[in-house]
């Protein structure tokens, strides 16, 4: 097991502002390689992710299409399933509920990948 910090909360929903602090340290297993880990808000990633689960997160890795990662949009974030195309972003959610977002052109700068959802960590 790795001990990694917990650094905040991340959205399932709509983006939430992204504030991180520092608010404890977390064991995952070491095969997950997390950096860090999120709390989730919201049930836009149901059913594989709940809202209060934790989610580990590995920084600086190569994000394949449909993988889930953490998303910073300017100063707010979001927990997405990725994909990246030669001309716009979109961030899917797993609930059918909800919308993707999109981003396009000049939109695409205020977009940046956090790091892949490698991990959770949830109670029974």
């Amino acid at each position: 097991m790795d001990t990694v910090p917990l650094v905040g909360r991340i959205a399932c929903g709509e983006p939430i502002t992204a504030e991180e602090n520092l608010e404890g340290y977390v064991s995952v297993p070491s095969a997950w390689r997390a950096t860090f880990t999120l709390e989730c808000e919201g049930d836009s990633m149901e059913p594989t992710i709940h809202d209060g689960d934790l989610v580990a997160i590995r920084k600086d890795v190569r994000i394949e299409n449909g993988q889930i990662a953490a998303v910073r949009i300017g100063d707010e974030a979001t927990l997405k399933h990725l994909y990246l195309h030669d001309d716009y972003i979109e961030l899917r959610p797993e609930n059918p509920t909800y919308a993707s977002i999109i981003r396009r052109k000049e939109e695409m700068n205020d977009v940046s990948i956090e790091g892949k959802a490698v991990g959770l960590c949830r109670g029974l």
